[in-house]
């Protein structure tokens, strides 16, 4: 039985092995990177963090053509997970993609995750994004905090996103209960 476009009724059950390339999008603090890894680790690969492509140390973005080289490379392989929205890059390697994850988490789970992550980071001095470091006045003060991101420009461009992935191969996955379902079932 086919579930709804866009939708699938959870326990998922896997009736094919789980593809060779996946992309993982959904909103700040919805569990893209942990799922990526997740993943990877179940298919015997590394997961490709689009953040660490995208962030250089120093918190400087990379060049375009050094991001579209990368990810290039990435996409070339015969099996990869890539974790990240990004759409100016996601976009152009749509055909490589075989299954899109998305993780329609809504902001009022995301949220407090993201509190919590950046706070834990911030204290513990914990890197991230190719070895730099969140702070407490970036998390709370900065124009570009991530926090800020999460409720202004990640919630802007979430149309967009489900508009682009709704049209191609893909899961669903609206809460923690229904990742874990799913990851149970394609990872048997």
């Amino acid at each position: 039985m086919a579930p709804a476009k866009g939708r699938y009724a959870l326990p998922v059950p896997s009736p094919t092995p789980l593809p060779d390339r996946i992309w993982i999008v959904g909103p700040c603090g919805s569990g893209k990177s942990t799922l990526a890894a997740r993943l990877a680790e179940h298919m015997g690969i590394e997961p490709t963090h689009m953040d660490d492509i995208f962030h250089q140390p120093g918190w400087q973005q990379a060049a375009d053509e050094e991001i579209h080289a990368k990810l290039s490379d990435v996409v070339a392989r015969p099996r990869w997970v890539i974790d990240g929205n990004y759409s100016r890059y996601r976009e152009p390697h749509a055909a490589q993609v075989e299954l899109y994850v998305f993780l329609d988490i809504p902001l009022y789970v995301t949220f407090p995750r993201l509190v919590r992550r950046c706070l834990s980071r911030s204290l513990m001095r914990t890197p991230c994004c190719n070895g730099n470091y969140e702070t407490l006045r970036g998390t709370f003060f900065d124009r570009e905090s991530l926090l800020l991101y999460a409720v202004t420009g990640s919630v802007q461009k979430l149309p967009s996103l489900r508009r682009h992935v709704t049209a191609r191969p893909h899961v669903r996955l609206r809460s923690r209960r229904q990742v874990d379902s799913w990851f149970a079932a394609v990872s048997r």
